[in-house]
């Protein structure tokens, strides 16, 4: 009797071990596997979203850039008419939210600086050989009128500043690397560039300045939890720090870095380019963190941004719900499976959806994947950004029926435009356009979307130019607006829909395509699941 009863409890004991393994370590596995997929997606997104916008800023300060280079060719920039050149410049600072000052310098040292203040603008022109109060200082208004003028002593000398050399010498772009400004007394980049002026033949250099505490505290905001933590490090050790609390912004060296989690996360990271493709895992006070590093410029890979979120923020009460996975697993392998399974897409789906996907690693392959997919409700293709093919001649219609395009992914489920690609997907490319180069092709696409779309909207679209079979194609990627979004034509204002979407809430259901703004408003509807629309909105007539 005791036999049987000792061997029963024994095959008792190894069923349950048998189940227990077959449920446990399957379970465990995919709870593994998800808690480092879940990461990876989490740290993706947010370093992705500050690459994409530090290099937007970098691309659209060279656009810039260049149109003063421009300029300065066809004799318009001139550093004896200081307030002809205020006048001239003043606009820009309107056109670039992060530019801090613009200075114009020749080589014998004379310099006209035009910055923002608190208030509104200051201007100084420096006369270097000049005894005395060499500098005529200017106050402009916000809306770019002179307040006062006055006279000051001033010992700059653009020729010693990290900027000057560079781009005398080359005559290209050239970024600096973060330094100390002469006035602002703030950590900083510039990017300058110089050209021929036709009176005497002179080189004038144009640099452009960028407080780094204004991009950067963007990226510290785009930390997806209340615990999650976004830093910057510099490839010689050095942790950068904000404006902030009375301390001076800038690089501070990590022996002086007293926040023992950084100073470790720190120690896992080297610097090198193989880091910036995986994601790392510290333990630091009982607390799992999940960390994961980017170049801020893949090209000059000198300053990096981590992003660090701590375990419990990413799974919330899927890790509690894991526990009781495994206790309930044990009867019910199935119940287990399936409930792991709910795991791994419960914390997957927000980063789902191939319709807005597009590998920036690999932009050509993804470029032929679309054209290969043909267009559908998050795919559109256009031949051309400006010229009508029939009259050979840019056309505003060709323009609208793009940007009509851009609008109705901006106010559904998002997607992307190829430009450059016919509708039978037929790769023709933007050279039909005439650009005369990339940065003419960036800046009229990012003057259009200001002009008929908003350029506070601007957030939600990414456009980048990828060379394919020897041309080159537009492609526009469109994230979900969290606000409606009406295209302007004149004096007139439409609300565009993706073609393929569907309402109700008029007469019956209709297919729409641009809808009068005047013509209709807005009524908030919770019955979200009645409408493809992403945002809680339904159109209802307007009355009288």
């Amino acid at each position: 009797m005791h036999k049987r009863k000792r061997r029963f409890t024994r095959d008792v004991l190894l069923v349950l071990a048998v189940l227990t393994t077959a449920v446990v370590v399957p379970v465990a596995y995919l709870a593994t596997q998800a808690r480092r997929d879940i990461s990876e997606q989490f740290i993706d997104n947010v370093a992705n979203q500050a690459v994409s916008g530090f290099r937007a800023m970098s691309l659209s300060m060279e656009a810039t850039l260049g149109l003063i280079h421009d300029w300065g060719g066809g004799g318009r920039i001139s550093i004896e008419k200081g307030d002809e050149l205020a006048h001239l410049l003043l606009p820009v600072f309107d056109r670039e939210r992060l530019l801090h000052g613009v200075t114009v310098a020749v080589r014998d040292g004379n310099s006209f600086y035009l910055y923002r203040t608190e208030t509104g603008f200051r201007s100084r022109r420096v006369a270097l050989g000049v005894e005395g109060d060499n500098a005529d200082v200017v106050e402009w208004s916000s809306g770019h009128e002179p307040v006062t003028r006055s006279k000051a002593r001033s010992d700059f000398d653009p020729l010693n500043r990290p900027w000057f050399g560079p781009a005398l010498a080359s005559g290209k772009i050239h970024w600096t690397e973060p330094y100390t400004f002469f006035t602002a007394r703030k950590v900083g980049i510039t990017a300058s560039t110089s050209f021929v002026r036709k009176e005497g033949n002179e080189r004038v250099v144009v640099a452009f300045d960028v407080l780094l505490d204004e991009p950067f505290a963007e990226f510290y905001n785009l930390a997806p939890s209340e615990n999650s933590r976004v830093i910057i490090f510099r490839h010689d050790n050095q942790l950068y720090i904000p404006g902030s609390g009375g301390l001076q912004s800038g690089f501070l060296p990590m022996g002086k870095v007293e926040d023992n989690l950084v100073r470790k996360v720190h120690s896992n990271w080297t610097g090198e380019d193989n880091l910036a493709d995986r994601v790392v895992s510290i333990f630091h006070d009982g607390i799992v963190w999940w960390c994961g590093f980017r170049p801020l410029d893949p090209g000059n890979p000198n300053t990096w941004i981590c992003v660090m979120i701590p375990e419990s923020d990413i799974l919330g009460h899927a890790g509690r719900r894991r526990i009781n996975l495994l206790m309930l697993g044990i009867g019910s392998i199935l119940g287990a499976v399936a409930l792991a399974f709910w795991i791994v897409r419960r914390g997957r789906r927000p980063f789902e959806g191939a319709a807005s996907y597009f590998d920036t690693e690999h932009p050509e392959a993804s470029v032929r994947s679309l054209i290969a997919g043909g267009e559908n409700r998050a795919v559109e293709f256009k031949s051309t950004m400006r010229m009508n093919l029939h009259s050979k001649k840019p056309g505003k219609e060709i323009e609208l029926a793009w940007l009509k395009g851009v609008a109705g992914f901006l106010n559904t489920d998002g997607g992307i435009l190829l430009l450059g690609v016919t509708d039978d997907g037929e790769i023709t490319g933007l050279e039909r356009d005439v650009f005369e180069n990339e940065d003419k092709c960036r800046l009229h696409f990012k003057n259009l979307i200001g002009k008929h779309i908003g350029a506070d909207l601007s957030k939600y679209i990414r456009f980048i130019l990828v060379p394919v079979d020897g041309t080159t194609v537009g492609v526009v990627r469109c994230a979900r607006s969290g606000e409606p979004v009406f295209l302007k034509d004149g004096n007139k204002e439409h609300f565009a829909l993706n073609p393929d979407f569907r309402t109700t809430g008029l007469s019956g259901t209709c297919g729409l395509s641009m809808i009068q703004k005047d013509a209709w408003k807005w009524e908030e509807n919770e019955e979200h699941s009645r409408t493809s629309l992403r945002p809680r909105w339904r159109l209802m007539p307007s009355r009288a």
